[in-house]
């Protein structure tokens, strides 16, 4: 008998394996050369750690079960069967460890040394049908080959290690086979982790899964694919590709590799050459390389469900689907570029880098392409396409430092162009201004898309205005709680009280000659108390009080003002004609602060602290028309002076404001009725006011050195109802609901809730 090809070697650099010289029989017969334990005609043996160290040769339905035992080689043949559970294979010079030849064999916490090949797991030639080979927890070293597996002929692996040890040494051969790699296994090989290629025969699938296992090349590729085969390759669950020589796929010799990457991270680079092809699916998974594609040879990518590549693609294709990403890491050539709901980054976002350039051929299907602009110089990432079809929106950094000198920025170059570009957002931030997207035909009849500088503000510009604005609507806000309590004190004789006062407003202001539009929401608290001075007409009081204001503006902007406040206030009443005359004198202290969402989707903040002085001084009378009845005619004076402060975003921007003034007068008319409902008294009541902005048409903000008009200025109208409730003769609640509109700003709703105790 005759055993053949038992000792296959991996010439180092050339992909071929060299044969062993036939081993005659009388290897297996003279036992001063070889003296192996040969089991046959379906024999079973078992041995032990106490059986002696041979080898074994099982052929012809045989079983051999080892336990725990050291021994040399291990050879099973025809239709054979090999268990180990424990055990060490030492393998003499020149010997494979373990050759499974059409038959079977689980192995189970084994470790096996061979100079040559750990594992072979093959089939007699011409034959249909292969070996099943399961290894646990085991570990085979091979001093040029970990393992083989030949057409027809499967290994499965759990967290097992299959290791070339020797200098051009390989990890694993799939010479036609099946091998699935799962739960921490490892390949490793010296001048690659796994080859595939041709079983003599031309037979086999040639396929490797490796399931939360490793590949690596110590010198080499971690898989090359050669000898014109088609292989399928499995990367599944944080399972790693490990090239030393950069390359974690090498495809060559006319070969196919079609690698799906699953829920798992590649670093390293992608080789095809001679006219071979490789297709690589990722899924929820992601790779950092090139693809080195040489001429003649194809490469088509296609990521899926939030996959991403970062590198160069070297004219190979590209489909981007369902939230998947491309970054650029240089210049680049695509043939075909498809996006379904996918983004093209021209840099990694927020990278300082030179401006790029992407030639695509073919373009189409709909996404973000995110660019970047040198607004000072004019120079700006660039797509180039031959033939352009679909819908995308251009993604441009945004800036919060003017341009020197506003340039029209070129994005997009399209020969034969059928499809749709614009702004995602509309609009590209740039300082104090914003850019537009223009369409126009260049000198080469190409479809052009270039970035128009308008002089409409920015976001943060918006931001900036509208918090220097805010300050009077909110301090006027608090005021309105002090105007409820002058009114009571007119009504009421009695020399003492302690009050607290909740409200809420609103503002709606439209963008009127500024272009800010905005909305605000305070809500806030004020408590007094106040006094009469002897039997005078004279009370004075001390009021204090809290508000936070929410604005909310376009495109993700909003900005908040925390107001705190204090200030005394007082009254005068003349009892014989109802003639009155209010005041109140009120400090406050803001902290405001914005947050800015830019048209790049980018957030940029920026807070700072100021302060104001607001008076109000209000006259009237209050006129008793019987039976209940009541009208209060009168008129109101009030001012404020707030601080102007300088502060920065910190994207860059500047901003400084000038003292905002503003000088308001009011005339209204208040009526109502007392009506006694035994011992609780209802008084409900209704107003109406012409009101008057006088000052605060000369408020200005300056944005990176840029003067803008904070203007409210103008007339508008107020009115409101209530009812206020005596509980007791000390305790009142109330309630009161105002409307205002004015120029350029609308007060949909002002509530309060009030409760006094008088006594």
């Amino acid at each position: 008998m005759t055993f053949k090809n038992i000792r296959p070697r991996t010439a180092a650099g050339t992909g071929s394996f060299k044969k062993l010289a036939m081993l005659p029989a009388f290897f297996f017969v003279n036992s001063s050369l070889f003296a192996a334990d040969i089991i046959d005609n379906g024999t079973i043996k078992d041995i032990d750690t106490a059986t002696p160290v041979t080898d074994y040769l099982v052929r012809n339905n045989s079983t051999l079960n080892v336990a725990g035992s050291t021994t040399k080689s291990i050879f099973v043949e025809t239709g054979s069967t090999l268990n180990i559970n424990g055990g060490t294979i030492n393998a003499d010079t020149g010997i494979e460890g373990i050759s499974i030849t059409n038959s079977t064999a689980t192995i189970n916490s084994t470790k096996v040394f061979s100079d040559t090949v750990g594992l072979v797991v093959n089939r007699v030639n011409n034959s249909l049908q292969g070996s099943v080979v399961s290894a646990t927890n085991s570990e085979f070293h091979g001093g040029e080959l970990g393992a083989r597996v030949t057409g027809f002929s499967t290994l499965t692996l759990f967290n097992t290690s299959l290791t070339g040890t020797d200098v051009g040494s390989v990890g694993l051969n799939v010479r036609g086979g099946e091998v699935l790699a799962s739960a921490g296994s490892r390949i490793s090989g010296d001048r690659a982790g796994v080859i595939m290629d041709r079983d003599p025969a031309g037979v086999g699938a040639n396929t490797l899964v490796l399931d939360n296992s490793t590949a690596e090349g110590r010198n080499g590729a971690a898989i090359v694919v050669e000898q014109g085969i088609n292989a399928t390759i499995e990367v599944l669950n944080n399972s790693t590709l490990i090239g030393g020589n950069g390359n974690v796929l090498e495809v060559e010799g006319a070969s196919t590799a079609n690698m799906r990457v699953a829920n798992s991270a590649l670093q390293g680079n992608v080789q095809v050459t001679g006219n071979s092809t490789a297709n690589l699916t990722f899924n929820s998974a992601s790779m950092v390389g090139d693809i080195l594609r040489e001429n003649g040879s194809t490469a088509n990518v296609t990521l899926n469900n939030r996959s991403s590549f970062t590198g160069r693609l070297n004219n190979s294709n590209l489909s981007l689907n369902s939230g998947s990403r491309l970054t650029m890491v240089g210049d680049d050539r695509i043939g075909t570029l498809t996006l379904n709901n996918s983004t093209v980054y021209f840099g990694a976002p927020g990278v300082p880098r030179a401006n790029r350039q992407l030639e695509v051929s073919t373009l189409n299907g709909s996404g973000i392409i995110a660019m970047q602009g040198n607004f000072q110089t004019g120079e700006s990432d660039l797509l180039k396409a031959g033939t352009a079809t679909g819908s995308y929106e251009l993604a441009v950094n945004a800036s919060g430092k003017d341009a020197t000198a506003p340039q029209q920025l070129t994005l997009v170059q399209i020969g034969n162009n059928q499809a749709d570009f614009k702004l995602l957002g509309g609009r590209v931030d740039v300082g104090t201004w914003q850019y537009d997207l223009a369409e126009r035909t260049n000198a080469s009849g190409e479809a052009e898309y270039y970035l128009n500088p308008t002089t409409r503000l920015s976001a943060g510009a918006q931001s900036v205005v509208a918090l220097f604005q805010t300050a009077l609507t909110v301090s006027y806000g608090e005021l309105k709680s002090l105007e409820n309590r002058m009114g009571e004190l007119q009504a009421d004789d009695k020399r003492h009280g302690l009050w607290v006062r909740a409200y809420g407003n609103k503002w709606n202001v439209d963008d009127g000659s500024t272009g800010v539009g905005y909305r605000q929401e305070q809500q806030g608290f004020t408590l007094g108390a106040d006094t009469r001075l002897g039997d005078s007409p004279w009370t004075v009081g001390m009021l204090a009080g809290y508000s936070k204001s929410d604005l909310n503006l376009s495109g993700g902007t909003s900005a908040t003002v925390d107001s705190y406040y204090f200030g005394p206030y007082f009254g005068w009443r003349n009892q014989d004609n109802g003639y009155f005359v209010d005041g109140a004198l009120k400090f406050n202290h803001f902290r405001n602060e914005s947050k800015v969402g830019m048209s790049d989707g980018k957030r940029a903040e920026g807070d700072y602290n100021n302060s104001a002085v607001s008076a109000m001084v209000e006259g009237g009378r209050q006129i008793d028309l019987g039976d209940g009845w009541f009208a209060k005619p009168s008129v109101q004076v009030s001012a404020a002076i707030i601080q102007g402060e300088s502060y920065y975003l910190d994207n860059g921007m500047s901003a400084e404001g000038d003292d905002t003034h503003s000088l308001r007068t009011k005339l209204g008319v208040m009526a109502g009725r007392s009506i006694n409902l035994g011992d609780t008294q209802v008084r409900p009541y209704g107003r109406v006011a012409v009101v008057h902005e006088f000052a605060s048409n000369d408020n200005n903000v300056r944005v990176n050195g840029n003067s803008i008009n904070n203007n409210l200025s103008g007339s508008g109208f107020e009115v409101g109802a209530g009812v206020m409730v005596s509980v007791s003769e000390r305790l009142h609640l109330g309630v009161g609901v105002d409307y205002a509109k004015g120029k350029n700003i609308e007060q949909p709703v002002a509530a309060t809730f009030s409760a006094n105790y008088q006594f």
